[in-house]
């Protein structure tokens, strides 16, 4: 296997790539994420602002 598979990347697609990568992390011992839920709407809210340009 190997190859992109005739995937596009666009710089859109990778901006949303790159955040995603480490949306798991945890914040601490506490069970706490590092993004919480508001950080991931705003993330929502760019991803489909930046896909309707």
């Amino acid at each position: 296997m190997g190859g992109d598979h005739g995937l596009a990347w666009d710089d859109t697609a990778w901006w949303a790539l790159d955040l995603l990568h480490g949306i798991d992390l945890p914040a601490d011992e506490s069970g706490a994420y590092l993004h919480d839920d508001e950080q991931l709407r705003a993330w929502l809210a760019e991803l489909r602002k930046r896909r309707t340009v």
